[in-house]
């Protein structure tokens, strides 16, 4: 029996899951509270990957051009990782 999968705009919970660096089990617990946003499509729970990228723009943290600033105003070099004894 083959699984039906969505991956482009419209994502299932697996393809979400793996989006969100989470497991199914985690997206579905937040599905259930109403944390992530979401849609049933044919009785299944989808997501639409757009929403879900402004979500995850919308965490409360430091967004990429306010780490570059921040990097810069330290003097750190904007090329790549910073790495000291192999460590990130």
């Amino acid at each position: 029996m083959s699984r039906k999968s969505y991956n482009g705009a419209i994502l299932d919970v697996a393809t979400a899951a793996a989006l969100l660096g989470t497991t199914e089990r985690t997206i579905r617990a937040r599905v259930s509270r109403r944390l992530l946003p979401y849609r049933k499509f044919c009785g299944r729970v989808v997501f639409v990957r757009a929403e879900l990228e402004q979500f995850i723009c919308a965490l409360p943290g430091v967004t990429l051009e306010e780490a570059r600033t921040n990097l810069a105003l330290r003097g750190g070099d904007l090329g790549g990782p910073q790495t000291k004894g192999g460590v990130l």
